[in-house]
Formats: C-alpha cells, sequence, structure tokens
C-alpha cells in the first residue's frame, strides 16, 4: 500500500473521531486484519511511535514512525 492508503486507513480506524489513534483503536483495527497478538502487536507500536509519550499517535511525525514500524514488524509493506 502507499502512504497515503496508510493513512487513510489509519483515518478509518478512528473510531472516535479525534483525530488521534488510541492503543485500543490500532488494536481493534489489527483483530479486524486478523493479525493475533493483538494486544502486544499495538501496545509496542505505542511505545515505539508515540513519541510525545500522550498514549496516542497523532501528527505527521508519528505517524511515519509507525508505518516504519509496521514495516519492521507487521510485514506490511508501505511505499
Amino acid at each position: 500500500m502507499t502512504r497515503e492508503e496508510f493513512k487513510e486507513w489509519l483515518k478509518s480506524i478512528d473510531s472516535n473521531g479525534d483525530g488521534c489513534i488510541s492503543k485500543d483503536e490500532l488494536r481493534a483495527a489489527l483483530k479486524g486484519l486478523g493479525m493475533s497478538f493483538t494486544w502486544w502487536k499495538s501496545w509496542r507500536a505505542m511505545v515505539h511511535a508515540d513519541l510525545d509519550r500522550n498514549n496516542s499517535i497523532e501528527g505527521e511525525q508519528e505517524i511515519e514512525e509507525l508505518i516504519k514500524y509496521a514495516q519492521d514488524h507487521w510485514r506490511i509493506t508501505v511505499t
């Protein structure tokens, strides 16, 4: 998928519409993709990508970190 498609996917998983991705929203999205160990995967992704430690993924820099993490750990190719 492209970076824009990944970002659109992130927008689609923002269930409360606050513009931020929480660990719970990320976990539900990973479950929806059929992944296992979603609690662990979402927690690890947040540790890696949540640079300001406010318990959400927001802003371009954190999204880029999440993209890097997804490519390295979820076997998702983002071009």
